[in-house]
């Protein structure tokens, strides 16, 4: 069964992300077929994750060990680190990721999905860069903040801490000072900012699968319980018809 529900077909194309060597030491762009469509490797090529390595660390720090896996899972202790480069600090962006849950989010801040930067500090080279979360509502979040500290966040309207797969997209104009969130490959949130307003991207955080990318004194924070796949970034803004375009063909990968 795929994601919505329906049977899989015969020949399933799975695009970058959803294949994964797991578990302490994780890599992006391994894929399981060997036959892509123009645009699809059009996508995975300006996939800015593509190819970076991923370490995840885990409440024992254990060494790493190497596991095949398709989805990477969370328990609301471990998390997954893209290591910092100046290849992934965007002023413009598109940030995708798959997620299912049914964590209970209220009277927490967040639950991070993906991130750069994280909250938690207001001085330059410490604020969020982009980032995918849950609110204390469960629905999904996302935004950017300033060199100064400016917040720059939208929100769906509906929760969707469901146990349901559902499919998440950030992206951020710099040149139109448009920030947009789609879920399920519908517009949810616009905000429009005013001309010169860019995200803090003289961060040295990294990117930041299942909790909070900002490290201050104290425990990580922010951490997520459920299930995390196709994560991606791109350093250019997909258009609407880019972004239906990718839900439908990630909706048919067999979870």
């Amino acid at each position: 069964m795929n994601r919505e529900g329906t049977s899989k077909p015969t020949t399933i194309t799975t695009i970058i992300g959803s294949t994964f060597v797991v578990v302490l030491l994780l890599y992006f762009g391994l894929t399981t077929t060997t036959t892509k469509t123009t645009q699809e490797n059009y996508y995975n090529r300006n996939n800015i994750l593509n190819g970076m390595v991923i370490f995840a660390q885990e409440e024992d720090k254990a060494p790493p060990v190497v596991k095949s896996s398709k989805i990477i899972e969370f328990s609301g202790i471990n998390y997954a680190d893209v290591l910092n480069s100046t290849d992934i600090n965007l002023n413009s962006f598109t940030v995708s990721v798959w997620f299912n849950t049914a964590m209970n989010v209220t009277g927490r801040d967040v639950a991070f999905l993906i991130n750069k930067g994280g909250f938690g500090s207001d001085r330059s080279g410490f604020n969020l860069n982009y980032g995918i979360w849950l609110n204390n509502k469960e629905q999904v979040g996302g935004g950017f903040e300033t060199l100064t500290g400016d917040d720059y966040f939208i929100a769906s309207q509906a929760p969707y801490a469901d146990g349901v797969w559902h499919n998440a997209i950030l992206t951020f104009d710099e040149k139109l000072h448009l920030l947009k969130l789609y879920v399920d490959g519908l517009e949810v949130a616009t905000n429009s900012t005013n001309i010169g307003i860019t995200p803090d991207t003289t961060g040295k955080q990294p990117v930041r699968l299942g909790a909070n990318s900002f490290e201050d004194k104290g425990p990580i924070n922010g951490n997520y319980t459920g299930q995390l796949d196709d994560i991606q970034v791109w350093d250019y803004v997909f258009t609407k018809e880019q972004v239906i375009d990718l839900f439908q063909r990630e909706s048919s990968i067999d979870r």
